[in-house]
């Protein structure tokens, strides 16, 4: 009986990208990592049902798309059930005559409106077993409705996320005689993160294959986090972006991974934040203006947020 065949050992262009994939690495021809921390990858084959999971969606949504789509549902349940009254026949709702309501559709919606809302001015009430087992229908669909979008407004403000302000450029600065990239960030809720740790990894083409490589910072974490930070990796001899030029990081297609984790204090969970830098989002020969006011009349200090992409130009030391 022969021997199980052994994996074929990883490649050194493979041990470090990060989960990407030598394939996704080396074909895709978009930014991997998104500023809003979203990746450029889609899955096929698996259907609506298996891929999507609406609790999952509405809850990462932006909060004026949910509600956009809170409200649409609302209005189109209601204007459904209206339409079911109508189709109960002219007689099926009694009370306020139709022409102070906008005509028959008119009323049936506004009843509609009533029965979803379990308002029951009483002006208008259904006739007959249709009407009232469209009322019945509706009425269960409402209570079911109404606590799934109660459990999704309360699940959306409980989550607890990360809201760290990326500056918008990552910069090369003179640093202690030599140079480093440099980029900041703020928290921008009021809550105080904990044990903040960053993370940055390097990605290039060379030839058909997407090299990564981990960046090694002065600092990978700081244990309070009230201000700003600005995160530097020191371009020393052993850093994999020693000698690179500004041209041949636009040719190379460099982009920067960033992921920052931290502990949030009021919740007592981890939060995430990820964001990256491509080569055209790099500014070459300039420093981080200072954010910091100065101490009130109180003694507290306090960070500009609105500065944090505030910079100036600054020679770069002579290679």
């Amino acid at each position: 009986m022969s021997a199980p065949a052994k994996p074929a050992p990883l490649r050194p262009e493979d041990k470090n990208d990060l989960g990407f994939g030598s394939v996704v690495s080396a074909q895709s021809e978009r930014r991997l990592l998104n500023k809003d921390g979203s990746f450029n990858v889609r899955r096929r084959g698996l259907g609506v049902l298996r891929s999507q999971s609406l609790y999952h969606s509405a809850l990462q949504m932006s909060w004026p798309k949910f509600l956009w789509i809170v409200t649409i549902a609302y209005l189109a349940i209601n204007v459904v059930f209206a339409l079911l009254f109508l189709a109960c026949g002219r007689d099926a709702l009694v009370g306020v005559h139709e022409s102070q309501m906008g005509g028959t559709f008119g009323r049936a919606f506004f009843f509609s409106v009533e029965t979803f809302a379990t308002i029951g001015y009483g002006e208008i009430s259904p006739v007959g077993i249709p009407g009232h087992m469209v009322m019945v229908l509706e009425a269960l669909i409402a209570v079911m409705s109404q606590a799934l979008i109660t459990g999704l407004l309360f699940a959306r403000f409980s989550r607890p996320t990360a809201a760290i302000l990326f500056s918008q450029q990552m910069i090369v600065a003179p640093f202690e005689g030599g140079t480093a990239l440099m980029f900041r960030i703020t928290n921008l809720r009021d809550s105080q993160l904990l044990d903040v740790r960053a993370r940055v990894s390097c990605s290039w083409m060379e030839g058909e294959i997407r090299r990564f490589s981990l960046l090694e910072l002065q600092r990978a974490e700081v244990m309070f986090f009230p201000l700003a930070w600005t995160i530097v990796h020191p371009i020393t001899p052993d850093s994999p972006i020693v000698g690179v030029s500004e041209a041949q990081m636009l040719t190379q297609d460099y982009e920067f991974l960033v992921t920052i984790s931290a502990t949030d204090e009021t919740f007592a969970t981890q939060v995430q934040a990820r964001s990256s830098y491509k080569a055209n989002e790099m500014l070459w020969g300039a420093k981080f203006r200072n954010i910091f006011n100065p101490a009130d009349d109180e003694g507290m200090l306090s960070v500009d947020v609105e500065r944090i992409d505030d910079v100036e130009r600054v020679p770069l030391p002579l290679s």
